[in-house]
């Protein structure tokens, strides 16, 4: 292989001539499930697709038309419904199945948090999700209980997510704060209530921690359904 100046030029002008919106959006994608979402830059993604950032910007456009398309290929894994149904069998279809996939591609629940449903591909969606809520009779709450719903379960993963870029910082930083946190418990009877119901479940092993993480947020979204079913008016029989 040619490894001169002219040789490189080469190959980039051979991949350049077949570079698509397509391989533009795979390579983002997958960007963002090594580094997240909010990470990698436009000269990072030219450099993994060994073109100048222009051809980049031809070819799909500016950074946060680039973010649009990765969240718009994440929301595709998600099998979210767009048909009306039990209000609560949809949000728990939808939201946790939700987690797993926004857990391997960080950022695209924080930019979901920030955008909402600015993309028409959630409008089907959100349709159904606001229908099923009409028939359960939320009346004229129906707007707040969906983004009351769908704003927590993304805060929680948003959270999660950067709880793991924390936890790559190395183990030393997470023993730290378990011990920081153990020297606090030792006074205060809340701090070692969480320490014990909480923060020790998720010093496992990472399919420990994952599997507490995922029954941390299931049981929050379920309590947080509670309360709305609760708040329902009667059903005149």
């Amino acid at each position: 292989m040619d490894m001169s100046r002219g040789g490189r030029a080469t190959q980039r002008t051979k991949y350049h001539a077949g570079l698509t919106p397509e391989t533009v959006i795979d390579a983002a994608v997958e960007l963002t499930r090594i580094k997240g979402l909010e990470t990698w830059s436009l000269r990072d993604l030219s450099k993994e697709l060994g073109v100048a950032p222009s051809a980049v910007y031809h070819h799909v456009g500016g950074r946060e038309v680039l973010s649009q398309q990765v969240v718009r290929r994440v929301l595709l894994m998600i099998d979210a419904p767009t048909t009306v149904m039990p209000w609560r069998e949809w949000f728990r279809s939808t939201l946790f199945s939700a987690r797993p996939v926004l857990m391997r591609y960080p950022g695209v629940a924080r930019w979901l948090i920030l955008h909402g449903p600015a993309l028409p591909e959630m409008a089907p969606i959100i349709d159904s999700a606001i229908d099923s809520l009409n028939e359960a009779g939320f009346g004229e709450r129906v707007g707040f209980v969906c983004s009351a719903l769908i704003n927590v379960a993304m805060m929680v993963i948003a959270t999660a997510n950067d709880r793991a870029n924390h936890d790559g910082d190395g183990p030393r930083d997470y023993e730290t704060f378990v011990q920081s946190l153990s020297d606090v418990a030792q006074d205060s009877l809340g701090v070692a209530l969480i320490s014990r119901d909480v923060v020790a479940r998720f010093a496992g092993s990472p399919d420990e921690a994952d599997a507490a993480r995922d029954l941390y947020y299931r049981s929050l979204l379920e309590a947080l359904m509670d309360g709305f079913e609760a708040s329902l008016p009667p059903r005149s029989e």
